[in-house]
Parts: C-alpha cells; structure tokens; sequence
C-alpha cells in the first residue's frame, strides 16, 4: 500500500486537538448476495458508534437505500447523530457518464432519501472521480479523494478533499495494532485519520462478529481513548469541512 505523507502543521481541530479523525462507509449493495450482509454490517457498525459515542460518515447509494429502508432508516434514527452523504443513487461512474446523467443520478438519490437538509458530503463510487464543477454547484463542500495520504485536508477544486488513510475489510482481520499505529502518525503530525469500509466488507463466513471483536470494537475503542485524552477530534466528514471553511474564513 503506498500512501503519502504530509509535512507535519500545528493547526489545530476542534477543542484543540492535535488531530481528527473520521470513518467514512460506503452504503452500496451492487452485486446480489450481500443484502444480508449489508444488513447486518449496518447495525454492527451503529452499534460501534453508539457505544463509543464516535460519529460516522455513511456514503448512501439511493437504490440500496430504497431496496433496504429499514437499514437506512436504523441510520438516521441513531442516538449518535450520523451523517448521511452521497454515493449517488445507482453507483455510476464519474468517468462513464455526461454530467447531465451524473447529475440526474444525484437529485433523484437526494429525492429518495428526503434528507431535510442538503447533504455536505459526496464520495464517488470506486473512488472514480470528475464533475467538481457541477458538485460544487449543487452544494457539497467535501468529498474523499481517491489518493491515500496522511495529513490535513486539502482545498481542491472548489471542494475539501478530506483524504482516506486506511481501507478496512476481510483482509484487515487481526490488524488492530496496525491501524492504531496510523492513528497514532495521523495525531503526530496533526493529520485527519480517515478510515473508509462497507457494511458488507466486514461480513466474515456471513457475520461481522469475528471482525468486530478482534480489530473494530478495539479501534473504535483507541478512538475514544484519544478522544478522552484531547489528543483527538472524531468527527464527520461534513462537520470536519464546515469547521475548515471557518478557519479558512477567518
């Protein structure tokens, strides 16, 4: 995995922490046979984020939300505020489409998810990226970039590109102590840790459980423990960009 890193700033997040840190997961079924396990990844994930009261990005494809509205439901009726962004609503590709039926995609996603407020988030699907323009437009102030890096978000076309650390799935099972080491760089050079899942990618043999016990439970648990100590911010996506408009402002 090759991943870029940053000169260190002593810019600071919100309260004063060194660092920031968020999880953004992507809510997409695209292929038959992982409902079950995009069922069961949600709850385990909302269940993660209501135990250690650590917020999460979730990226709502809006076909997966229609064929699935108890889980996108169980979302937006967390006791942890959640944010709901954009995956567009049948997982198109920036690189494969006008912008006119990318952007046609999008509000007939935001139309079936009724969001009562415009989202500030949009993440691409497979990370394939374009039409800044037109998001910009349309009112997103972030997205997550396809670049990997360690560092402060970037201003880049007209949009916060709040970049992805680490990817978690299968593969990461019994990686606990390696993602607590990038947390680790990401609070020593005042960096944004951002990991990036899907519900169904940490289904193990049909269940999230071996993977929740044995690397996310632990992770979301040294999340809060810098959060306890003011080393870290765990935020939104969302929340991460309204904070560095402010300070951009300023």
């Amino acid at each position: 995995m090759k991943i870029g890193l940053d000169r260190g700033s002593p810019e600071g997040y919100e309260k004063g922490a060194r660092a920031a840190a968020c999880i953004s997961v992507d809510f997409d079924v695209t292929r038959p046979g992982r409902e079950v396990p995009n069922r069961l990844g949600t709850q385990a994930l909302l269940r993660l984020s209501e135990k250690y009261e650590i917020p999460l990005t979730w990226a709502i494809c809006g076909k997966t939300a229609e064929a699935d509205r108890e889980s996108y439901e169980s979302i937006l009726e967390s006791t942890v505020k959640q944010e709901v962004g954009i995956h567009t609503y049948s997982h198109i590709y920036a690189d494969e489409v006008s912008e006119d039926v990318y952007r046609d995609d999008i509000n007939k996603c935001l139309a079936v998810l009724g969001l009562s407020s415009a989202p500030d988030t949009f993440v691409f699907p497979k990370n394939r990226e374009g039409y800044f323009a037109l998001l910009k437009r349309m009112g997103f102030r972030c997205y997550r970039g396809q670049q990997r890096a360690i560092g402060r978000p970037t201003g880049e076309n007209g949009l916060w590109n709040i970049r992805p650390v680490y990817y978690l799935d299968q593969k990461s099972l019994g990686a606990q102590y390696l993602i607590e080491r990038f947390i680790d760089v990401c609070v020593a050079r005042h960096a944004v840790f951002h990991l990036w899942t899907h519900p169904w990618s940490i289904s193990i043999e049909g269940t999230p459980d071996k993977l929740v016990k044995t690397t996310l439970e632990p992770v979301f648990s040294y999340l809060r423990e810098k959060k306890q100590s003011g080393l870290l911010s765990p935020t939104t996506m969302g929340h991460l960009s309204s904070f560095l408009s402010l300070g951009a402002a300023s």
